[in-house]
């Protein structure tokens, strides 16, 4: 049987198109390969082995990334990953061009019996990382992979220990991905007491992690464990209870809060001078004052961003109702002023030859005499009122400023009770006039009331409306004196501030 060496000089001393020919039967052959691992045929494969028995041993010269092995992790193919191991078992630590063994990709797709034939065939693939610095395990807790992470920890349990470049560890991206199931199986697996404790760059734990992403389940699994210390300080002095405090405040807030105060968690400011947790953070002095613990780099910006985008959506949720509340007011307003109660006259309305009312005038005017210019000054200031709340929200001044929505909110007020004072108005003129007009049969035009009396069919409905507007008046006194101590107090304590700076 002729060797390796003596069929290669061979090769060589063919002509230069066999030569040609025979690179090109190589590369169809590989293709074939590739179609065989997308299909998972296991039969194509023994053919092309019976075919070329080193097809598998020689480098691939075609400008496919991934070996036949990487595809058959992708895509689950467990038979033909089987064949492929049993005739070379080398496959299994081949690189991808992103630095990926078949192991990652089988671990990140969850594909239990490959993960288990490569583990058979070289353990130390569970160390491997790729251009990422991520190892199988790093994936496979990404992904929620259970059963996957169970079988690399038992292959090799110091995988657990591998940090990425920005020192996290598996249990860091459990958490981060809010893998709590895959973390309960890394803690039980892994006896290392200090992993659960793992800081990375920045000084962050698992628990630092779960409370400033308010994950109650993961904060709850975490306190219940013994070696779990909550009080632990990240490079900024940040504790724990120090992310929930800054957190905005909602349900899942308190409960955080609630669930660290009982276990005895405290915030940074308040750790005794002595504690070795400050000691890595800032050398105990007895003559520096204490300095207010402030968010954590890496934290702060994120929860700064999301208060200011609550902020922010609070604000347009605002802007659009008082939007919506103002144009319609304004719209009825409007229908009020040119079609008043009662409607306007049709005709002139004459007694002979004079001219009691002209036509298009109200008749408001003319039932109620007194009532209607109290009426036209209610709905007057009403749709002015309307009109400015849409200017200044349209205007394109800053609706974060407070004095400007507490402009908006006087507006909308006086708005709301003068539109109230003209509903009452507008029914007193209904319902509170009678009238008694003289007979005067010989003319067909309407005369004058020579007699008005008051009596309400509806008893005490015009005084609950007086009881319903004098208690919005006083809230809105009540808040306007809130709002002039506040800035009694802004200028009483800038006024002392310049002082001192005299």
């Amino acid at each position: 049987m002729p060797s390796i060496t003596s069929l290669r000089r061979r090769s060589l001393s063919l002509p230069s198109h066999q030569q040609a020919s025979l690179a090109f039967e190589r590369r169809h052959q590989e293709g074939r390969l590739y179609e065989a691992s997308l299909g998972g045929c296991v039969k194509s494969l023994a053919q092309l082995l019976q075919e070329d028995r080193l097809i598998l041993a020689r480098p691939s010269v075609s400008c496919f990334d991934e070996t036949p092995l990487h595809v058959a992790c992708m895509l689950g193919h467990v038979h033909f990953a089987k064949a492929l191991l049993a005739h070379k078992k080398d496959l299994a630590m081949e690189l991808d061009s992103q630095g990926r063994t078949p192991l990652h990709l089988a671990s990140a797709n969850g594909y239990i019996e490959i993960a288990r034939e490569l583990l058979q065939s070289d353990t130390f693939a569970c160390l491997v990382h790729d251009e990422d610095g991520r190892t199988p395990l790093h994936l496979a807790t990404m992904k929620g992979r259970i059963n996957v992470v169970k079988e690399l920890v038992k292959a090799r349990p110091e995988a657990a220990k591998h940090r990425l470049s920005c020192g996290q560890t598996a249990l860091h991206l459990g958490v981060r991905h809010n893998r709590l199931e895959t973390l309960k199986v890394l803690v039980e697996m892994v006896r290392y007491g200090d992993l659960v404790n793992a800081q990375d760059d920045e000084g962050n734990t698992i628990l630092h992690l779960a409370a400033a992403n308010k994950q109650i389940e993961t904060v709850k699994y975490l306190l219940q464990i013994s070696e779990v210390d909550v009080n632990t300080v990240n490079r900024n002095g940040f504790s724990a209870l120090d992310i929930v405090e800054y957190l905005p405040k909602d349900f899942k807030v308190i409960e955080l809060r609630e669930l660290l105060v009982q276990v005895g968690a405290l915030r940074a400011i308040r750790f005794p001078a002595s504690t070795t947790h400050l000691a890595s953070v800032a050398p105990p002095s007895t003559n520096t004052p204490p300095v207010e613990a402030v968010p954590p780099l890496s934290l702060s910006g994120e929860i700064r961003k999301q208060e200011e985008d609550k902020h922010k959506k609070w604000i347009e949720k605002k802007r659009d109702s008082l939007m919506i509340t103002a144009t319609v007011i304004a719209a009825m307003a409007y229908q009020a002023g040119i079609s008043p109660p009662g409607g306007v006259w049709d005709n002139d309305q004459k007694d002979n030859s004079t001219i009691l009312y002209y036509a298009g005038t109200p008749i408001m005017a003319a039932n109620d005499p007194k009532g209607y210019p109290m009426f036209w000054t209610y709905n007057t200031i009403s749709f002015l009122a309307s009109l400015s709340t849409i200017f200044l929200l349209i205007s394109g001044f800053p609706l974060g400023k407070k004095v400007l929505m507490w402009i908006l909110m006087a507006t909308m007020w006086v708005t709301i009770i003068f539109t109230a004072l003209t509903y009452l108005q507008s029914m007193l003129a209904f319902l509170n006039v009678q009238r008694e007009f003289e007979d005067r049969p010989s003319t067909k035009a309407a005369s004058p009331p020579t007699q008005a009396t008051t009596q309400s069919p509806i008893p005490g409905a015009e005084v609950f409306m007086y009881v319903w507007l004098c208690a919005v008046a006083v809230l809105f006194l009540v808040h306007i004196v809130r709002y002039l101590v506040i800035v009694l107090r802004k200028i009483r304590k800038s006024s002392r501030s310049g002082y001192q700076d005299v």
